[in-house]
């Protein structure tokens, strides 16, 4: 293959990922930032709660739900957006959780340790196994469930609205469970179909 082709395959490559969906939902990953920053110069009170860290979040939780629509509307749908609108999920929920200071004292310290692997164990099973068997790495509708109704647990206990807060986190928390055991069955399917039969 001469050197021209290459670099054609290589600009088809590019073009396949740099779609609309995908492009929604990379900004996703990166509206963690101006929340991070909202929230760190937050005092604490609920009457002076930045009204543009409601923006950003609102917007976050929107583009989950208008890269998938992109992408369907679009025919973008492909192997990369697939893997990328999970991750992007995770990346907003754990880099906030982490690197925001208000969730120190209002998040319990379990709940974040929960989330991140949880998320760990998802990511990282999910591409090995799809690595080798070919298959995409889809988001299913409980993991997005769980996402959503941790969204609200969040900011629920961000601003202390109690009891409400706790009953919603641990709401979430049962809802990311069993999308985890989705996950796992999901993949282990994978291993049986295409990995087990074919070494056997």
């Amino acid at each position: 293959m001469d050197k021209k082709t290459k670099t054609k395959e290589k600009i088809e490559q590019a073009k396949g990922f740099l779609t609309f969906a995908n492009l929604v939902s990379l900004s996703r990953a990166l509206m963690a930032i101006p929340i991070i920053i909202l929230l760190n110069n937050w005092d604490g009170k609920i009457s002076h709660f930045p009204p543009y860290a409601v923006f950003w979040i609102t917007l976050a939780i929107f583009s989950d739900y208008l890269d998938g629509r992109i992408a369907r509307t679009y025919h973008e749908v492909s192997r990369v957006g697939k893997m990328l609108d999970p991750i992007a999920d995770k990346v907003v929920i754990i880099a906030v959780l982490l690197f925001s200071k208000p969730f120190a004292d209002r998040i319990p310290a379990w709940f974040i340790y929960f989330i991140i692997i949880r998320d760990v164990l998802i990511a990282g099973i999910g591409l090995i196994v799809t690595r080798k068997t070919k298959r995409d790495l889809n988001a299913n509708k409980t993991g997005k469930w769980s996402i959503f109704i941790m969204t609200i647990a969040v900011i629920l206990a961000l601003l202390k609205v109690h009891p409400y807060d706790k009953i919603i986190l641990g709401l979430s928390v049962g809802f990311a469970l069993v999308s985890w055991i989705f996950y796992m069955r999901l993949y282990f399917n994978y291993y049986k179909v295409d990995i087990k039969k074919h070494d056997s």
